[in-house]
């Protein structure tokens, strides 16, 4: 983060580590947007309070989740009998 502080403009930082908010405060003093991306549950006050903006995944679950697909046929993967042979020897 720091290393290459003069070639980004905005930093999206997926973590909650508290530990973080030292580099964060020191990105953002040089001019660096900065938007943390993490669980309110697993995320540090320190961190979110040097972020300018913070995203809660929680929030957006419905949105970004996964979604299935019932048109999709499950098909096994051809090379699997290859793999078992490699195991076995």
């Amino acid at each position: 983060m720091m290393a290459l502080v003069g070639s980004y403009d905005t930093a999206v930082l997926v973590s909650g580590d508290g530990d973080l908010a030292y580099a964060v405060d020191a990105v953002s003093y040089r001019g660096v947007r900065v938007e943390v991306v993490s669980l309110r549950s697993m995320t540090s006050d320190s961190l979110i309070n040097v972020a300018d903006r913070y995203i809660d995944l929680e929030m957006i679950k419905d949105d970004i989740q996964k979604t299935s697909r019932s048109n999709y046929a499950y098909r096994p993967l051809s090379g699997l009998s290859l793999m078992e042979e490699h195991e076995d020897r």
